[in-house]
């Protein structure tokens, strides 16, 4: 039961994803909230979508879950919609997993907030978390009001590699044959990128044939292409939501990436992770990323790319010159950070942990209904009839 999944572009939406389609198609039942193309989307599908409008998640849950013989749920986001969980248990299921991101951690820090999750947690089986920060904040929060199990987020190594051709993604964009560097996540506060464009006119001076790309949506969005435009004008491109086959392309046009996001609200908002900062290492990118949340947990530091203080734009321009002074070192970070992804970030094992927590039995993994190239291949497909923009929470 969720409010972010596809053609909801996103990062949550893309964590919910990436596992749900993972999990036996006979066994899932998806209640989600209304997007445009949704239906387009779902008639692609091989498990039954039902979705809400407004949210109201929890209209008819007990048909359903009468109807599909439900015994195990699953909320990817809990805030806000572990709320829902009282209902959800009272609807007839009898086990329940909820997930937490960057948001929950603020949750946690807000006496109202903190409370109402609290309340919550008493109706979870067990509360995922994605890093070790992260779980030491909700233990805080919680004590032993529920069992806290590691599920953290991946990246597909086949679909963000290097190797790739961005020399289209130059073209449109005109970014010339200089040094590129590139960001990709939601455009709020909390990813830095007005600090980003503080340091930014530094990076030029040094490297005048530099560019940076920014890609992704959000209500920063206009006020960031205003800053651009005066800090350093036609040398910053912010592209808005792109496809979701051109985004593995903006990372090949690039050789560094960053990240810059910094803690929000007196800490209420900080970075879950960083999806984007995985697929940026997975593509052989060295990567920058400013200290929020478990944002370090993306990056070993000094091996696949630098963690910073991203609230202080001279370490930002001073780490990106460093980057662009030393293009062997670059490629070496980035060549570290591929390996790393790879042996490491795998959405096949985290699927399967999922499965196991629903099942109630850690040694009981999901096994797919059919062969696992097979049903992605079928899977993309259907994802690629809708042709749904990207842009990333980054959680």
């Amino acid at each position: 039961m969720t409010g972010h999944f596809p053609p909801e572009p996103g990062g949550v939406q893309t964590f919910t994803w990436e596992l749900v389609r993972r999990l036996p198609a006979d066994r899932l039942l998806v209640v989600a909230a209304a997007w445009p193309g949704a239906a387009e989307f779902d008639a692609g599908l091989d498990f039954p979508v039902v979705r809400r409008h407004g949210y109201l998640l929890f209209r008819g849950l007990r048909r359903l879950v009468a109807e599909h013989r439900v015994h195990a749920g699953w909320i990817p986001a809990a805030a806000p919609f572990a709320m829902y969980a009282p209902l959800v248990k009272a609807a007839g299921v009898k086990r329940l997993i909820a997930s937490t991101h960057g948001q929950e951690l603020g949750w946690f820090q807000a006496a109202p907030t903190r409370a109402a999750m609290r309340a919550a947690a008493r109706t979870f089986d067990a509360l995922t978390y994605l890093t070790e920060p992260g779980r030491a904040e909700i233990a805080d929060a919680l004590g032993d009001r529920t069992r806290l199990v590691q599920l953290a987020g991946a990246v597909d190594a086949l679909r963000f590699r290097p190797g790739l051709d961005g020399t289209a993604i130059r073209r449109r964009h005109g970014l010339g044959d200089g040094p590129v560097v590139v960001s990709v996540s939601r455009l709020v506060r909390r990813k830095g990128h007005d600090r980003l464009l503080d340091a930014w006119p530094e990076v030029v001076r040094r490297h005048p044939d530099a560019r940076l790309v920014i890609v992704g949506e959000g209500p920063m969005r206009r006020r960031l292409t205003d800053q651009a435009a005066r800090a350093a004008p036609g040398t910053v491109t912010l592209t808005g939501p792109v496809s979701a086959a051109d985004l593995p392309l903006c990372y090949a046009a690039a050789d560094a990436f960053v990240l810059p996001c910094r803690d929000e609200r007196r800490g209420l908002q900080v970075e879950g992770l960083g999806l984007s900062v995985l697929e940026a290492s997975a593509a052989g990118l060295p990567v920058v990323v400013g200290r929020s949340g478990g944002s370090p947990e993306s990056v070993i530091d000094g091996s696949t790319g630098t963690v910073i203080d991203a609230a202080d734009p001279r370490e930002l321009a001073r780490t990106l010159n460093g980057l662009l002074d030393d293009p062997r070192g670059a490629r070496l970070m980035g060549e570290a950070g591929r390996r790393w992804v790879c042996d490491t970030w795998s959405w096949d094992r985290a699927a399967s942990r999922l499965a196991s927590l629903l099942r109630g039995s850690p040694a009981d993994a999901a096994k797919p209904a059919e062969p696992a190239v097979r049903r992605e291949r079928r899977l993309q497909d259907a994802a690629r009839r809708v042709s749904p923009t990207w842009d990333s929470e980054n959680y």
